[in-house]
């Protein structure tokens, strides 16, 4: 799950929701079997392990309204297909586009068996049920327009949930708890199925994305804004388009205020010496976008507080008198401690996989000091 948070934190997001309906289901079972503490340690543990990250974003989150929420690039709502419209679209194993999002054939009849076993079989119903109920939900049977203002909407894209249903319908397929894999004829005729599927969205890809395709060259050397734009992730004062278009970064000041010369920019610091010509303080516009970090030091070892540009999200200080001005970006004390939270959480994580029983005895003391303060 850490590893997953690392890597694509919307993912985590998805998953967290998938967990609490699991859990949610089986909350006898687990507490029956005394396994409820294994999970909250388990789950306690992956917020450490993901501690620097979520410390960091919940600061700048604090402290800055970003585009993801104050613009977001797309609302659930807008992003989801009649039902109808999905089930065509994944019989036919259509190209996966905006306007043809599926799931394609074969975890659609995945999906089918699983219909089957729900009613048929009190095994894996859970995951039965999460499955089909997560495949209506990438449709506009869901009322997705509920949650459009919310945390929720960072998923930005029903269809994201494709992937877990695909997890599940492959575990349901490779358990095999019909026994359709020992009979031959089922065998190759999911194999000739799949093999269908592939040649289909192979020619249907050749003949209706012609327009996709691209020279050796050039996608050696590609448009950055396929790599992943990120602009959602901007202050909401920034213009996108703004810094697309004006590339050549420039400090920015008023002359009849300061005096700006030897300004050197080396990757991540800008540095400049400076004289105020009036007796106010001057602001000088560094072309960094504003993130909760950034210092400016004056003659390399007093700090100067630095603001961001209301109008355009980028950072700016107030100098007053003469010097020589350096900005870089530090790591703020906050993710300092998240750091340190995600090691020792690592640490632990080690000592629980090394040692057996050390979690029973975790809790057994938990439960002994709390008895303990109660007067029990």
């Amino acid at each position: 799950m850490a590893a997953i948070g690392y890597s694509h934190m919307i993912s985590v997001e998805m998953m967290g929701i998938v967990i609490i309906i699991y859990t949610l289901l089986n909350l006898k079972r687990f507490y029956q079997n005394k396994s409820l503490k294994y999970l909250i340690a388990a789950g306690l543990l992956a917020i450490g392990l993901l501690g620097r990250y979520f410390l960091a974003v919940g600061e700048q989150m604090a402290t800055t309204i970003f585009q993801v929420t104050a613009q977001p690039l797309a609302f659930l709502s807008d992003r989801t297909l009649p039902f109808k419209d999905i089930v065509v679209n994944s019989l036919t194993n259509a190209v996966f586009h905006a306007n043809t999002v599926n799931v394609g054939i074969t975890i659609l009849l995945g999906l089918g068996i699983a219909c089957g076993l729900f009613y048929y079989s009190k095994n894996d119903r859970d995951l039965n049920g999460i499955a089909l109920g997560l495949f209506i939900a990438t449709t506009s049977i869901m009322p997705w327009h509920l949650l459009d203002h919310t945390i929720i909407n960072t998923i930005q894209f029903p269809w994201r949930f494709f992937a877990i249903i695909t997890a599940i319908v492959s575990y349901l397929v490779a358990k095999d708890e019909c026994h359709l894999l020992k009979n031959k004829y089922y065998f190759y005729l999911l194999i000739l199925l799949l093999g269908a599927g592939n040649v289909i969205y192979s020619t249907n890809s050749i003949q209706n994305q012609s327009w996709r395709f691209r020279t050796n060259a050039a996608y050696n050397t590609p448009n950055p804004y396929y790599i992943g734009a990120g602009h959602e992730y901007l202050p909401a004062q920034t213009d996108y388009q703004k810094i697309l278009r004006h590339k050549k970064q420039v400090v920015k000041y008023q002359p009849h205020k300061i005096k700006i010369t030897n300004v050197r920019h080396t990757w991540g610091r800008y540095q400049f010496d400076f004289r105020t010509l009036t007796d106010q303080k001057a602001v000088v516009e560094v072309p960094f976008i504003y993130y909760k970090g950034y210092v400016a030091e004056l003659n390399h070892h007093q700090r100067l507080p630095m603001q961001m540009n209301k109008r355009t999200g980028l950072t700016q200080v107030a100098l007053k008198g003469t010097g020589r001005i350096t900005v870089y970006y530090r790591t703020t004390t906050i993710q300092r401690i998240g750091t340190v939270v995600s090691l020792l959480s690592f640490g632990m994580l080690i000592i629980i996989g090394s040692y057996d029983g050390i979690t029973d005895k975790l809790f057994d003391i938990i439960h002994h000091k709390g008895a303990f303060y109660y007067g029990n």
